[in-house]
């Protein structure tokens, strides 16, 4: 059943000038990809990220379209798929609304799994260390305020030339700051954490997903755009609770197969 919405449950996006901010960069980074596909995966990276909030109403088709300069029939299409991962949804008359919280997936316990890019081997190479702004989703997760800087560290593991995976950590100033350089062309960012930074872990959120890689990740992978990959998220706390590091993982889909053992109660 749908839920009724009133005026006051959503915000809103009618100003030109808070589509302008939101929507700056155009999402075309490659010709040869289609647009709605591209279209599509720049909404889900701002909804991800919570630059577009749950509840949010999105601009009309007709002021969406005319901004990535597409028919709208390519803006209905990269909706479909957002509407389909359950990011969004559409409502005839009313509009297009981020989704409160997305599709609801079914909790697997598994106690001691993690997932973590030291399972491929391999060799490291870093693509860089610098400093971001924590997106407000990151500000949630390590109670950071706005203007917050954190660190990201990209790499990538690699067996003989070929890319396996693309790793991002991001990590508080004060916790990046005492890790040397060896240690993160060497080390996973969980054993820099348990033995350089002597923290002990706590709980470990993970989530494994399903994904079509688009053109930056293809591009570090080494792989065709909408290539499958396995996409791993990570939200890691200390013993105390503090939360200490969030990681994304994208694996190759040709290099990899995940297996769990499980028993029953």
């Amino acid at each position: 059943m749908l839920e009724t919405r009133s005026s006051s449950d959503y915000e809103y996006l009618e100003s030109e000038e808070s589509m302008r901010e939101l929507f700056a960069e155009k999402p075309f980074s490659n010709e040869f990809i289609p647009y709605y596909y591209q279209i599509a995966n720049h909404l889900r990276g701002k909804i991800e990220s919570g630059e577009l909030i749950a509840g949010l109403k999105l601009p009309k088709e007709l002021d969406l379209s005319k901004h990535f300069g597409v028919s709208r029939v390519t803006l209905r299409q990269a909706l479909a798929i957002l509407e389909k991962e359950g990011l969004v949804t559409r409502e005839r008359r009313k509009g297009t609304f981020v989704n409160r919280g997305g599709v609801k997936s079914k909790m697997i316990q598994l106690t001691g799994a993690v997932w973590e890019e030291d399972a491929v081997g391999g060799d490291i190479r870093v693509i860089s260390i610098e400093e971001m702004d924590a997106s407000s989703r990151l500000q949630e997760f390590f109670g950071s305020d706005d203007g917050e800087s954190l660190t990201r560290v990209q790499r990538l593991r690699m067996a003989e030339e070929t890319p396996l995976c693309y790793v991002m950590n991001y990590l508080p100033q004060k916790l990046a700051k005492d890790i040397p350089h060896e240690d993160i062309r060497t080390r996973s960012m969980l054993h820099i954490l348990k033995n350089r930074l002597q923290i002990p872990l706590g709980k470990i959120h993970q989530t494994l997903e399903a994904r079509v890689a688009d053109s930056d990740v293809a591009d570090h992978l080494s792989i065709g755009v909408l290539a499958p990959v396995l996409y791993v998220e990570t939200f890691v706390h200390s013993k105390s609770g503090e939360p200490v590091e969030f990681s994304q993982i994208y694996y190759r889909g040709d290099q990899h197969r995940y297996r769990v053992e499980l028993v029953s109660e």
